[in-house]
Order: structure tokens, then sequence, then C-alpha cells
């Protein structure tokens, strides 16, 4: 099962959310891959993971094996990223069907969950991103801005669906870094629900200084902080998640039966 954590606009907890659900499904017994796609590498640093020989960039050109690039660390398994990305873009912008070369990667890897952290933006590693994926995640910070950032992403799913991945499904949102007030909340679901037809999760991510002290101790917020309100959070989703994930693959098999 393979999903993509993206959203169009900086800032709206990707990168912490991906992690941090990496960690429940790894205490509920998956195996999981986390993929860093972003050259920040925000991931990366987050698990203490900086000094690599080989990034995700060199792995879709195919210069490495999944063997040679990923590390294991915490439990989990994590394809690096730092600012070569940025380097090896126009390298892998020039090969034929850039747009699915992690597909092509990614066949024959065994995981029961590959999450994919995304870069805030629709480049070649966005696209690489949404053209494997099985569910599109967008976490989004509670605001009315946050919202243009939710319409463009479903703009760019969109046009994968069109070019790239016809199958893929948009999972839902998630609120994070909330402390903002319930009818806000409220409204942007309905918001959401009316005019994009996106599911707003029920469970949000509380604001928690917590969040923003584990990356420098290089643990998610479930290791370092795990009695903390959002590693609560992050457990309550995870099953809300697995929840959706069941409901629309069930959906997907119904449909599959009646075309067949």
């Amino acid at each position: 099962m393979e999903i993509a954590i993206a959203n169009h606009k900086g800032g709206s907890g990707k990168t912490t959310t991906t992690l941090n659900l990496g960690c429940v499904l790894r205490d509920l017994g998956f195996r999981v891959l986390l993929i860093d796609l972003d050259p920040q590498g925000n991931l990366s640093y987050s698990l203490g993971v900086n000094n690599f020989p080989f990034t995700s960039a060199d792995w879709l050109i195919g210069h490495t094996t999944l063997s040679e690039t990923a590390f294991e660390v915490s439990g989990l398994h994590l394809v690096p990223a730092d600012l070569r990305l940025s380097n090896l873009e126009n390298e892998i912008m020039a090969l034929g069907n850039s747009q699915i070369l992690l597909r092509k990667r990614m066949e024959g890897v065994s995981y029961d969950f590959v999450l994919i952290d995304c870069p805030p933006a629709f480049n070649v590693y966005t696209r690489n991103a949404l053209s494997v994926s099985d569910f599109v995640l967008i976490p989004m910070l509670m605001d009315v801005l946050s919202i243009q950032g939710t319409l463009q992403m479903l703009k760019i799913i969109e046009q994968v669906r069109l070019t790239s991945n016809e199958a893929l499904k948009v999972l839902g949102a998630v609120g994070v870094a909330v402390n903002g007030s319930r009818k806000l909340s409220n409204e942007i679901s309905e918001y959401l629900a009316e005019h994009c037809n996106v599911k707003l999760f029920n469970q949000k991510i509380r604001n928690s200084v917590k969040v923003a002290e584990a990356p420098s101790h290089a643990q998610s917020v479930i290791d370092y902080a795990p009695e903390s309100s959002s590693a609560l959070d992050y457990r309550n989703l995870a099953q809300e998640i697995l929840t959706e994930i069941r409901k629309k693959s069930q959906e997907k098999l119904k449909i599959n039966s009646l075309g067949s």
C-alpha cells in the first residue's frame, strides 16, 4: 500500500505526518518504508539520517538499488534525501517516462505500507510519488489560506489521474497544528466535503511543543513523547485512516466486480 503525503502549500505538516504515521503503523506490527522525496531532507534529518552516500534520486535514476540506498532506523526503513535531489532533477526529467521511475523501482518491493514525503511543488518528484501511490493524504493547517493549497493539490491529482495513475484516490485531509476554534474547523470540513468531495478526518493533530522538540532528538513524537497529546492524536488518526483504507478498498473491489 503506497500513500503519498502531499500538499502544494509548504509548512503544512507533511513531514511530521509522514514520520509519525509511519511510527504508529510500525507499532501496530506493519512493515513500513518511508521515502523522502523532498530536497530539503527534513524527514531524513528528523530521524537523524544526515550523512549518507546515496539519495532517493540516485535510486530513481537506477544508480543504486533499494538495499544500497535505504537505512534501517527506529524500526523503519528510510530512503533519504537532501539538496542533491535538486542537482539531479534535470537528469531525471531527461529520462524517458521520468514521472513513473518510482513505479519501476517499486516493482518487487514488499512492504505493508510505503509512505512518501513529497516536496511542496509539482515537480518530477511529486509526479513520481503520485504516479506510484494508491492514495494521497493531504495534511493542512486549519485556516482559510490552506484551502487554496488543498485546491491546487486536487488539480494536480486530477492531472496525474489523466496521465499516469487513473486509480489514484484521495484518502482525505487531516488538520495539523490545530489550536483554533471548533467553528472554523467545522466550516473548513463542510467546505471540503461540499466543494471538493474530500473527507476531513475527524481526528486532528493538536499543536504541541513536543512535536517541535522531537526532531532535535532524531525521533518521532511517538517515540520521544508517547504520552503527549500529539502522539495520542496520531495514534487515533492512524486507526481512522486504516478504517478509511478498508472502506475505499472495498469500494474499489465492488467497482471491479461490476466491471467484470
